[in-house]
């Protein structure tokens, strides 16, 4: 395992970056966030992804210096064409222009109906249907750390199978099954053939057909999207003073942080840990102490590097 600063990760993603061919202020944004990931201790989400990105550069399913742009628009709605670029840099940008209408900070992202094979099976059958079906929710707070709720609605993100992958790792049971719908710990029966698991059986898998209809059904992501593209992003922005004075709605959130927090812990557990809270000590913890990579990791975004003309040392 190797171990490298921010700041030197931030380096090297945003140079390989420019060399695909992503002007600076983007190829920038994209280095920001995937070492954020990094450092909130997702590495599934972080640099390991940078291979997988040159590639569809390459092979024009992400085009890299695109920026997308709102095409249809009301007071208190937007549609924005992603234009093919990064997923990154089209959600922040649409997450921007929802907050800008709502005038508020509350959101909810979910990103789905692809239409595809994608990764995942839906509960009870035994292929491919579903993408990962991510949904994420953010609300401040007042004094205390704003809450940020994001994970996949399969028992693991599809990153994490890279990370188990690269360090040569099984995976927990339950999370995948092989090709011939067998259940398996070994990353490679993923790859060759196999498919996702829902999380919470029944239960994950209603949630990923709330984002795979949100994606499918409410976005026209067949009427924009081609060449193997499909679904959409919908991003949902409250102002958190909708109902009652700002400083109202902080104190109330942050008395309800606090009355969670205060909880007694159970056995085995040392204190009641808040959502994101264990992003934000491992930032604090990398920051001094260095980002971990797998080998096999950092080779692969060498090669990537070298595709494009940049010399990754």
């Amino acid at each position: 395992m190797l171990t490298f600063t921010s700041q030197r990760l931030h380096d090297v993603t945003r140079r390989v970056f420019e060399g695909a061919g992503t002007p600076t202020d983007l190829a920038t944004q994209m280095a920001d966030i995937l070492v954020e990931a990094n450092l909130a201790g997702h590495d599934s989400h972080g640099i390991i992804r940078i291979p997988a990105y040159v590639d569809a550069i390459h092979k024009g399913s992400i085009v890299a210096a695109a920026r997308p742009e709102v095409i249809q628009e009301t007071p208190g709605s937007a549609l924005v064409d992603g234009k093919y670029a990064f997923g990154h840099i089209a959600a922040a940008y649409a997450t921007d222009v929802a907050v800008r209408k709502a005038k508020g900070v509350i959101a909810i992202v979910t990103v789905g109906g692809s239409g595809g094979p994608g990764a995942a099976a839906p509960f009870g059958g035994a292929a491919r249907a579903l993408s990962t079906n991510p949904i994420s929710v953010g609300m401040p707070s007042g004094e205390r750390p704003d809450m940020l709720v994001d994970f996949a609605t399969t028992a693991v993100a599809e990153g994490k199978i890279q990370v188990a992958r690269a360090k040569k790792a099984p995976l927990p049971p339950g999370c995948i099954l092989d090709k011939d719908g067998n259940p398996s710990t070994n990353p490679e029966d993923f790859y060759n053939g196999g498919m996702l698991l829902p999380f919470g059986g029944h239960k994950g898998y209603a949630l990923a057909m709330v984002v795979e209809m949100l994606g499918a059904a409410l976005t026209p992501g067949q009427q924009y999207n081609h060449n193997g593209h499909g679904g959409g992003a919908v991003i949902i922005a409250v102002d958190a003073a909708t109902f009652r004075p700002r400083d109202e709605y902080e104190q109330a959130a942050d008395a309800t942080l606090g009355r969670i927090k205060d909880i007694p812990p159970a056995r085995g557990f040392s204190e009641v840990l808040l959502p994101g809270e264990p992003e934000l000590r491992s930032k604090a913890e990398r920051l001094g102490s260095g980002i971990p990579v797998a080998e096999a990791t950092w080779e692969a975004i060498i090669k990537a590097g070298q595709t494009v003309g940049v010399t990754v040392e």
